[in-house]
């Protein structure tokens, strides 16, 4: 799996400094963008490193979060979600963790058919490479035992990259990078079906050729539960974003061919949505040595782009993007970017149809002179746009959620 290139430094450097104007909750927006609620106040209860956004079954905002926790002397990454209760945010059980001795990470989360949120991430002891990937289901009132689903393979395979949606017989959909696939030349993306009590494996792999390495998929299900999934294609600097929709029969099919704007070069961390209009697919992409953010979207006979790069500067490196999809099925994607020496700023924006808004008109951070990390995205039930980062401050990195109106 190649590394992240978009590692920035965490120096803080010597930029002007402007005040966010707060009334009553509100961020009065700049640049035309819709106006934005910050939803509560500080929410993890130690240094925060990464988020996922998602909805519960009443359409309420449901955040989590990784945070360092210090633990027998020594910072453990901690699981943690809470659910948005129109003032407040109410947490949804303790540490999340199978294992609070473990490094929770890799996370991610997907609403279910029957609204109720799911969690999935990745574990370690801190001492070699990641030992387990966890699912847990919210019902209600409890988190389902994280090790049901586990898959936990050797660890020089449980280290790559794997994603995960819930099909509509509301039972996770696993895709996983395996490096151990007969005949292959590299790794693989595989499809993992679970069976009740056990994960199967599907082959052949999703690679258009197993002579070449496949990783870092990216996984969603349509309205209708069609399942598609992402992946890319080639090695760590030439590599290609492909996309394949499962048949009723079970079959995978190509939708078209790469999305790429520039064929072989350096992508990254493909995001996956499907709504009424069909999929919706973000990635990184190199430009000039720069990582820019693009989308595209599958019409049914060929992928089209929505806009150019979504970069807020041609010199800033975009990082990590998240994608959801409104009830209309138009996009959103946040990330976080910024320049070497110069602290990362969170972003949002939102496709009407024609054009991308910047939520907010602006960088999200609460200080522009703080760290942002790990944005997320979700849209809650009335049709606002939810976002949530890491920003670090004096008591270390906090984690900050704004909601934006249509």
């Amino acid at each position: 799996m190649p590394t992240d290139r978009t590692a920035l430094s965490r120096q803080t450097p010597r930029l002007p400094f402007f005040l966010l104007l707060l009334c009553s909750g509100l961020t009065l927006a700049g640049g035309g963008g819709p106006p934005s609620t910050t939803l509560g106040s500080r929410i993890s209860h130690a240094d925060a490193t990464m988020t996922a956004l998602t909805t519960d079954e009443s359409g309420a905002p449901v955040v989590a979060w990784v945070e360092l926790s210090p633990t027998q002397g020594r910072p453990y990454g901690h699981l943690h979600a809470a659910r948005w209760t129109g003032g407040s945010w109410a947490p949804l059980g303790g540490i999340l963790n199978e294992n609070p001795l473990h490094n929770a990470w890799q996370l991610s989360a997907v609403r279910g058919p029957d609204g109720q949120p799911w969690l999935g991430w990745a574990e370690d002891a801190g001492t070699a490479h990641v030992d387990s990937y966890l699912i847990s289901r919210w019902d209600g009132a409890h988190w389902s035992n994280p090790s049901t689903y586990a898959v936990r393979r050797n660890l020089s395979d449980a280290g790559k990259s794997r994603a995960f949606t819930v099909t509509n017989a509301n039972i996770p959909y696993l895709t996983w990078t395996n490096i151990y696939f007969p005949g292959a030349y590299a790794n693989v993306v595989q499809p993992f079906t679970w069976l009740g009590n056990v994960w199967e494996e599907h082959a052949p792999p999703l690679n258009h050729t197993i002579h070449s390495a496949a990783f870092f998929p990216a996984a969603a299900r349509g309205p209708d539960g069609t399942l598609y999934t992402a992946w890319l294609e080639g090695d760590v600097a030439h590599s290609d974003v492909y996309i394949d929709q499962q048949s009723d029969e079970g079959k995978w099919l190509p939708l078209g061919g790469a999305t790429n704007v520039r064929p072989h070069t350096y992508t990254f961390a493909p995001q996956l949505a499907v709504g009424e209009h069909g999929p919706v697919v973000a990635w990184l992409e190199d430009v000039g040595g720069v990582d820019n953010l693009f989308v595209k979207r599958w019409t049914g006979r060929a992928w089209i782009s929505l806009g150019s790069s979504l970069n807020l500067q041609s010199s800033h490196l975009a990082e990590r993007p998240n994608l959801a999809l409104d009830d209309q099925g138009q996009p959103l994607v946040a990330w976080v970017e910024g320049g070497v020496g110069r602290p990362r700023q969170a972003y949002a924006k939102r496709w009407d149809g024609r054009r991308w808004t910047l939520l907010g008109g602006r960088a999200l951070n609460l200080d522009p002179r703080h760290d942002a990390s790990s944005a997320s995205v979700t849209v809650d039930k009335a049709g606002n746009a939810v976002v949530a980062w890491c920003e670090r401050a004096a008591g270390g990195r906090n984690v900050v959620v704004k909601r934006f109106a249509p």
